[in-house]
């Protein structure tokens, strides 16, 4: 339902609040707040129960609620000393402030445009469908010119891996859960006769496989976890019949986690009928580690390090460091720990540091020597590499990553920034029209790399949707940021810009000019230089 905080009407379905003629966008998580703190409205709420309110169960660094709260408070035009809106209520938490009006007639409101609006939409139906058909084509014909690893929908039978549901009675357990998805995901992405859709993991419960049209099946899930107790629920649906081909339930030790996953990426390759290489039968069996404690460290390093923040960073780093030690065999946790090492330097995180890419380099390399045929560890390799200006060997372990495993979509990505930051933009953007084209459900950075290839073009109106859909997927990711104020400044928009500058200055007070090197290793010096022109126009020095 939505509802009035003081002057600003809040369009919940909508990630906007709304005053006079201003509008102004919020992030998914920052409008999850605002309608916790409405609904508790005088209430002091503390940090724990805001943090559980609006990432649930997900692990997530220190810095995150206080980004939130900052964000909200900016759109709100709220001041912390002198709260209109958010009062912070020294060591216990914080609380709304402002009054709040529900808006008991939204939905009767829009009903009633509903009904004006449909005399206009019969009328143009005929020429609407006429478009859709049109564009159809026009797409079709487009992905079919794509060519760099190609596996297009239809010619395999392709299987959406859903994340398995937690259901845990135990906070912050999210991270297993998911955790068991991917690993589930990428034994099955071995195989050459299957192509493997990700999905996020916020997809709605209900009617999953009713919006996958071109994707023949779905695999659903459910972990509990209590203890040194695991239940594991899985079900494969054929989305044509929506009939349950097949279904198994495993009450286990969680030590014999490695177990159920060969005992489900088996069973759907025998239910599917799937022709396995004796290669692919090696592939498949190959385990990460056999340590279940190192396995746990390793899947809370993952799921912080995704969130592309300063804290989270450093944290995903120390779980992977935990897991080493733990089992010093763990290639892929040295491939995990090389990335969080690459970032810190393009972000500029370890400003103390600066052997951080050289200590990535070590790491991606220590990777491999202990496992050579793990994609992960020649795409960690590859992304220093590109950080590293080393364009050629960066494609160079990238091609190696989708040698191991075609259906790789993070060593496409990274083939595809290669391409783009070596001055070849046009290769870059084939490639990654492919990966979501092949993968609907991408994440945040392929979007952002999309974006950065349509500004180096001068192809501005598609580098601003790029970059708002990359910002929509995860708005901690600065690369996003950065290049959508150069893209709004170079399109004109003074105004936005200035805001998104605004944005930037909140969720990366350190951030300056001289960065822009490190962030965007891009080869020609002029497009380098045109990111900082437009930037000064926007206000930032």
């Amino acid at each position: 339902m939505n509802f009035y905080v003081s002057k600003w009407y809040v369009d919940v379905d909508g990630n906007q609040i709304t005053s006079d003629e201003q509008q102004i966008k919020l992030e998914s998580k920052v409008m999850a707040l605002l309608v916790f703190l409405a609904s508790h409205q005088g209430d002091v709420m503390s940090r724990e129960q805001l943090e559980t309110a609006v990432w649930a169960d997900q692990v997530t660094g220190y810095d995150a609620l206080t980004t939130c709260l900052t964000r909200l408070r900016k759109a709100l035009g709220d001041n912390s000393r002198q709260p209109q809106y958010i009062e912070t209520v020294t060591k216990k938490g914080y609380r709304l402030i402002a009054p709040v009006h529900w808006d008991k007639a939204s939905k009767t409101h829009s009903t009633e445009n509903k009904g004006r609006a449909n005399w206009f939409i019969k009328k143009i139906s005929i020429l609407l469908a006429f478009v859709l058909l049109l564009v159809s084509i026009l797409l079709y014909s487009f992905n079919k010119k794509i060519s760099d690893f190609p596996v297009p929908l239809g010619k395999l039978p392709s299987i959406a891996v859903f994340q398995f549901e937690n259901l845990s009675h135990v906070a912050n357990q999210a991270y297993f859960s998911n955790g068991i998805t991917a690993d589930i995901r990428t034994a099955l992405s071995k195989l050459s006769g299957l192509q493997v859709i990700a999905t996020p993991s916020d997809q709605p419960q209900n009617n999953k496989t009713k919006s996958l049209r071109n994707i023949r099946y779905s695999l659903l899930g459910s972990v509990q976890r209590a203890e040194n107790t695991l239940r594991v629920n899985v079900r494969l649906i054929d989305n044509t019949t929506q009939h349950q081909l097949w279904a198994e339930n495993y009450d286990l030790e969680i030590t014999e986690i490695f177990k159920v996953q060969d005992a489900i990426t088996s069973q759907i390759v025998s239910t599917l009928s799937i022709k396995l290489t004796e290669e692919e039968k090696r592939r498949v069996s190959q385990k990460f580690t056999r340590s279940i404690e190192a396995y746990d460290f390793f899947l809370k390093g993952q799921s912080l390090y995704v969130q592309h923040t300063k804290t989270a960073n450093l944290m995903a780093r120390q779980y992977f460091q935990k897991a080493i030690e733990t089992d010093p065999a763990f290639a892929r946790a040295y491939g995990a720990q090389s990335l969080t090492y690459a970032d810190a330097y393009r972000y500029h995180w370890d400003s103390e540091n600066e052997n951080s890419l050289a200590i990535a380099t070590e790491k991606a390399e220590k990777a491999i020597s202990i496992d050579k045929e793990l994609p992960q560890s020649h795409w960690a390799l590859a992304y220093v590499r590109v950080n590293q200006h080393q364009y050629n060997l960066a494609i160079e372990s990238a091609n190696q990553s989708l040698a191991l495993n075609p259906n790789y979509m993070d060593g496409r990505a990274t083939l595809a920034e290669s391409y783009i930051y070596s001055d070849n933009e046009s290769k870059g953007v084939d490639i990654l029209r492919n990966v979501m084209h092949l993968n609907p459900y991408y994440p945040a950075p392929y979007a952002s790399a999309l974006g950065q290839a349509y500004y180096l073009l001068g192809e501005n109106e598609k580098a601003l949707s790029s970059l708002q859909d990359a910002m929509e997927k995860n708005y901690s990711l600065l690369t996003s940021h950065v290049m959508l104020i150069a893209t709004l400044s170079r399109l004109g928009m003074k105004d936005e810009a200035e805001w998104a500058a605004e944005q930037l200055d909140i969720i990366a007070p350190d951030f300056s000019l001289d960065d822009i090197p490190r962030i965007f290793p891009i080869k020609d010096k002029d497009k380098r230089q045109s990111i900082i022109d437009n930037l000064l126009l926007a206000g930032i020095k």
